[in-house]
């Protein structure tokens, strides 16, 4: 993957405006997991900090407003790619970032289920179905244990409720997230949803710290029906759908 600069330097060589050059740094973005949103004047700094004339900020922000390729961040006056567009920015910019994008399956998660949720979702699954794809079911097992992990998080943050699983402003170890989400009577779970947390985190413990063990396919296989109930249901309690 290109650097910024890297990336920079490559737009400089074709003719595009000020809100063109934002776009496409907006997309970089995206494509980067760097960042999900941005505002108008974070993105006249960035331009101006690689090289490029400042933009108007209020002129910018107008332009972005306007424009087919963006939607509204979550944030105040902030701005994503508006996903119906990704594929012509992807086509566009794409060759720049020197990455090909290969074709998953659905294997173990379907990759449906968080398509214009959160782009950190989006790219967490398509590596879990990707590694498995592969056959490197080591890293599967512990992208899976990472998603689910997120997803947790994601359920407090919607909730207003992460700092009940925070110390000092740092997320709990994923064992004691799990340990309060099983004692919290405000999560309504479905009744195997404890002991499949348990099994993920340790599918992926292992996979990631066993000094010797190798994760098999079947390995994989013995938990996905289970890991996707899970996905499914934090899915809808973090109203990320």
């Amino acid at each position: 993957m290109v650097t910024r600069t890297e990336f920079a330097q490559q737009i400089a060589e074709i003719e595009l405006s000020h809100t063109e050059r934002a776009l496409a740094f907006l997309w970089y973005y995206r494509q980067t997991q760097e960042y999900e949103e941005r505002a108008a004047s974070e993105l006249a700094n960035d331009l101006h900090d690689e090289g490029f004339p400042k933009p108007n900020v209020s002129r910018l922000h107008e332009s972005l407003i306007r424009s087919r390729f963006t939607i509204k961040g979550r944030r105040k006056k902030t701005f994503q790619i508006d996903v119906r567009k990704l594929q012509e920015l992807n086509e566009k910019y794409g060759d720049y970032l020197k990455v090909t994008k290969v074709k998953v399956t659905d294997a173990v998660i379907p990759n449906e289920w968080v398509r214009n949720t959160r782009p950190y979702l989006e790219m967490l699954v398509y590596q879990i179905n990707g590694s498995y794809d592969a056959g490197f079911y080591d890293c599967c097992a512990v992208l899976c244990r990472r998603l689910m992990e997120s997803l947790l998080i994601e359920t407090y943050i919607s909730q207003k409720r992460h700092h009940e699983i925070q110390n000092n402003g740092m997320f709990f170890p994923l064992e004691k997230i799990i340990n309060y989400v099983r004692l919290d009577n405000r999560l309504v779970l479905s009744r195997n949803t404890p002991k499949t947390m348990n099994e993920v985190k340790l599918l992926g413990d292992t996979a990631a710290h066993d000094r010797t063990y190798i994760t098999h396919q079947t390995d994989i296989d013995d938990i996905k029906l289970k890991l996707r109930r899970v996905v499914q249901e934090f899915l809808s309690l973090a109203n990320v759908k």
